[in-house]
């Protein structure tokens, strides 16, 4: 049996991909997609459409209470935006709640995931909407380990005292890494075959002997800015810290991010709404 066999064994139940995600996901390639056809999908959701409606109303946009309705919100967002908070609102909602577990910590820290992979994704010239739904997936298969093995998964995140530890801890601890996790639910769940490959890879970008994945490579150092910023460190620093071999080969300098690379609070605004009851 292999180390993530434990996680699909029969009897358990995984979550599901929720339709308005599949559509989603489904709107990435098509480009005749516009801002109305993904207000339509999310006014079928009264609890996801007031989501909305708060994000819209925030401090963020400087239009505190002004936005009374998904279009209008459509317009202040824009496509990406709106689309990526719809589908992470959607997703969310397809995970048990775990006893134990920080959920809003867990999906502030995905949401940065996101943020960052569709950054660098953007820079390195890969698509940003695959890059940010990659982003914030990569962490889903820990949920899948939590609910499995909660004590193990709280030992493992006990060490994470440093940005980049947490595929490796696994490792040692489980024999597998949450993103190969992931990778057998978005198999289960039809996902992109480039994109299950990207988390396979994820762990070890540049692993001599396997395929290179740029996707893969990304979220690697998505997770790892996403943990400088849980963490209060310099994300820049981080990277380079954690691996200066794959920021060479993707020609990234440690510099260049320091003076671009986006703050944490820019890319998880969205937790606390996206978290919030339905």
């Amino acid at each position: 049996m292999g180390a993530t066999d434990r996680f699909f064994a029969p009897g358990t139940v995984p979550p599901t991909m929720p339709e308005a995600a599949r559509r989603l996901i489904d709107s990435f390639e098509d480009e005749k997609v516009d801002l109305g056809q993904i207000v339509e999908l999310a006014e079928r959701d009264q609890p996801l459409a007031s989501k909305i409606l708060k994000l819209a109303n925030s401090t963020r946009y400087g239009v505190s209470g002004n936005v009374t309705n998904l279009r209008q919100a459509a317009v202040l967002l824009g496509l990406e935006t709106l689309r990526n908070l719809v589908l992470s609102a959607t997703v969310i909602g397809a995970f048990p709640r775990t006893p134990g577990f920080d959920r809003v910590r867990f999906w502030r820290h995905c949401l940065a995931s996101a943020g960052y992979s569709r950054w660098l994704g953007r820079k390195l010239g890969f698509d940003s909407d695959s890059a940010y739904l990659a982003g914030f997936l990569l962490r889903a298969g820990q949920i899948l380990m939590a609910i499995e093995l909660p004590h193990m998964v709280a030992a493992v995140e006990a060490e994470c005292v440093r940005p980049g530890l947490r595929m490796t801890i696994e490792r040692q601890k489980i024999g597998c890494s949450h993103p190969h996790v992931t990778a057998e639910l978005a198999r289960r769940w039809s996902l992109p075959g480039p994109m299950v490959d990207a988390f396979r890879h994820a762990p070890e970008p540049l692993r001599r002997g396997a395929a290179f994945s740029l996707l893969g490579a990304v979220l690697n150092l998505a997770a790892t800015a996403a943990d400088a910023g849980e963490l209060g460190g310099a994300r820049a620093r981080a990277l380079s810290d954690a691996d200066p071999e794959l920021l060479s080969h993707l020609h990234l300098e440690e510099g260049w991010l320091r003076n671009n690379l986006p703050t944490y609070k820019s890319m998880t605004f969205a937790v606390d709404a996206l978290c919030a009851p339905a």
